[in-house]
Parts: structure tokens; sequence; C-alpha cells
């Protein structure tokens, strides 16, 4: 039996590599971990966003892996790949294409195939598991014919409003969903994602692990004692699933006696979504003249961390089905506390009053009073705080992430 410090090499595969998104961030920090214990890290992908980093051993471009139209000689493109690199460990991530996993269940295979599923693309053709509902906002409809049918109603929330899904596209994405099965282990970020997984594909149960995930690292607090106004911050992608428009409104009500700021980072996804909130932004700022909003644009890593140091509250409003949420535990790793929707995994951050609060996803009177509450009441945020942060470096830290990985390795060897 091995443990993951005793394999060589593992090998990465995913639609992109650089700078992009939360996988990305993720696969380079794994790099990083174990580069410092010997073990080489590769990566296959097709898109590259900036610099791969340097402890990435070795890397390749394979044309089509971002396909999501299927491409009958991607499987064996990967598979070639991935003998010539010959690792321990091959480490799935976003693919598109059951193909790709069908080629590297090899009979004779000499490596472990993991595949870590960060979001709901396997189970949910719009992606979000999201439906129109005010009062239940998660989907947790298994992925079949009916799904087709819920989007063409309207029922679904879709990620990209004009987008329609055809009978090929369920096909395909069932045919991914079934080619977990042929896998070592499932890993996820959270019971949530297990428990959609499990729904979608019983056979897998046994398969699925859920492993912390770790948190970057945090910036000493800087603190503004002698700051004029209360800080809030909302950091996300800015479209209506991410529910800015509900943290915008609920300002709105928000009455105390000092100046309060709303500091809004991200990319605007949806132009029309921020039209939207342009315009519920000048209201609010008429209705309550306390407060006063801010869009600073796309901030790095580096950047939004710093932002969470300077905030009393980060808001994370989200109406559809957070496989994780990993705002609510960077701002709590920075010393900020947090008000977040119950929704997805959102609750392996945010235990209520313990780590954090939780609202009900649509409810801005709950939201309103969940910040006025905050606000008022230092020794409770501070509270928060320090119960968040002792959970964050505790249970979610690069050595707990590892460990895990390691004993499914052992296990799987």
């Amino acid at each position: 039996m091995l443990t993951l410090f005793e394999v060589k090499s593992i090998l990465h595969i995913n639609e992109k590599g650089g700078k992009f998104g939360g996988t990305e961030e993720y696969i380079a920090s794994l790099a990083k971990l174990l580069s410092l214990r010997g073990i080489s890290s590769h990566f296959i992908y097709e898109h590259l966003y900036g610099n791969l980093p340097s402890d990435i051993a070795s890397h390749r471009k394979i044309d089509g892996l971002g396909n999501r139209n299927g491409d009958p000689r991607l499987g064996e493109k990967v598979l070639n790949a991935v003998l010539e690199i010959n690792p321990d460990i091959v480490y799935i991530h976003n693919i598109f294409d059951s193909c790709v996993v069908e080629k590297l269940n090899q009979a004779e295979r000499k490596y472990l195939l993991f595949w870590y599923i960060h979001d709901h693309f396997p189970t949910c053709l719009t992606e979000l598991r999201a439906i129109e509902d005010e009062e239940n906002i998660v989907c947790y409809q298994s992925l079949s014919e009916e799904c087709l049918s819920n989007i063409e109603s309207g029922y679904c929330v879709k990620r990209h409003a004009q987008r329609s899904f055809s009978e090929q596209e369920l096909l395909s994405r069932l045919e991914l969903l079934k080619s977990l099965i042929l896998v070592d282990a499932v890993i996820v970020v959270s019971n949530f994602m297990k428990e959609i997984l499990v729904k979608n594909l019983p056979e897998i149960e046994d398969k699925i692990y859920v492993v912390p995930r770790q948190v970057r690292p945090s910036k000493s607090k800087i603190g503004s004692p002698n700051k004029q106004s209360s800080v809030i911050v909302f950091s996300g992608r800015i479209t209506r699933e991410k529910g800015l428009h509900l943290l915008i409104e609920s300002l709105a009500q928000v009455q105390i006696q000092e100046n309060l700021i709303l500091k809004i980072a991200g990319v605007v996804e949806n132009e029309s979504y921020w039209s939207h909130c342009l315009e519920l932004i000048k209201k609010t700022e008429e209705k309550n003249s306390c407060v006063t909003i801010q869009y600073l644009g796309h901030l790095s890593y580096d950047e939004i961390d710093l932002l969470y140091t300077e905030a009393d509250i980060v808001v994370v409003p989200s109406i559809w089905g957070e496989p994780l949420g990993a705002v609510a535990a960077e701002a709590l790793r920075n010393g900020s506390a947090v008000i977040a929707s119950n929704v997805g995994g959102i609750d392996t951050w945010v235990i209520h009053e313990e780590t954090g609060i939780l609202v009900q996803p649509n409810d801005i009177n709950a939201l309103s009073q969940a910040i006025k509450k905050l606000l008022l009441d230092e020794n409770l945020r501070r509270n928060l705080v320090n119960a968040g942060s002792k959970l964050i470096n505790s249970k979610f830290t690069a050595e707990e992430h590892l460990k895990a990985l390691s004993l499914i390795v052992k296990e799987k060897s």
C-alpha cells in the first residue's frame, strides 16, 4: 500500500490552466505542496490563461479537451499523453467527454484514477442546481429528460439566459455522469456535493470522499481603528444567482448611526443583470443616505484577501446550489464576519450563530436584520470570527487536505 507521500508523480487533467478560477488555483496550490515533498506534478489542458506555476514539472496542450460537443479522437490523445508521462496518479478535474475516462480506465493500468468534482456539470444541464422558487432554491432533481422540459418551461435558473439544451446534450451529460463508475475515487468538497452525486448515481456512494479543501493562507489583519464607516464586502461573479441584488436592496433597510460602505468585487458576467444592479444602487443610496456603494472591478487573490481584512462583514447572498462557497472560508480566515444564504455546501464553513449567520435565500428582510445585528454587536462579530478562524485553521489546512488525500491513496493502492 502506498500513501500520497510515497508516490513520485501526479498528473492533473483540466480544461483550463493558469490563473482562471478556483479549480486552477487548487491545482497550483496542490502542486506547490507536493513539490515541497519531492512529488512532481504534471498537467494536461487545452486553454491557458497567463502562466502555469513553476511547480508544474511538465505540461502539454491537447486540443478538444474543452470541447463540449464531443471529439472521437480525444480519449486516445489523452491516453497517449498519460502513458508518456507515466504518473502514479491521474487526477481528473473539469472534463466534458466520457471518452476520456473510458480510455483512461485501462484494464492493466498502473496509475490510480481520481476525479475531483468541483461543480454540478456532471449532474445538471444548467450547472446551477437552482429553480425559480423563492423558498426552495436548490434543485435536487436527478438528471433526466424531465430536466429538458423544466428548463424549457422556465422552472430552472439558467446561467446564460439565451442558451437552450438539446436531447443530445442530455445524453452526453448522462454518459459523463455514468463514467464516474470507472474511477477509483470521486473526491468532492462538501457533504452537499456527495448528496447530489449519490442521488444521481447511487452506485458510486462507496467511492465518494469528502475531502477538506485547503483555504488560502490569511493576510495580516490590518484593521482600521480610525475608519469612519463600516465596510461590507461582496466578492464573486456578478450574475443573478450570486444574489448581489438582494444585498443591495437589503442595505436600503439598514438604519444605523454611522456611514456604511458596500464594496463590490468581481467580474461582470451578465451585463443586463449589472445594469439592474446599478439601478438598485442608485435607489438604495437615495433611500438610505448613510450608504455608499463602490464597484472595485476584478481583483487579484491578494487584493481580495486584503479587502477581506478591511471588511466588517462579508456577505454571500447566493440563490443557487453553491458546491462549497469558498468566499465564506476566505473571509473568515482573513478576519471578517460572514453572513450567507443557507444553500448548498456553504454550511461547510458557516455554522449558524457559531461561525457566522445563515439566512434563508431570497429573504431581503432577514438579510438586512442580520447585517444590522452584526454591525451593532462588535462582541458577536468578534466571537463569530474567532470561532470561524479556529475552524478554518484546524480543519481546512493544507496539512489536513494532504492527510485526507493520502488516506485515499493508501486505501486504493
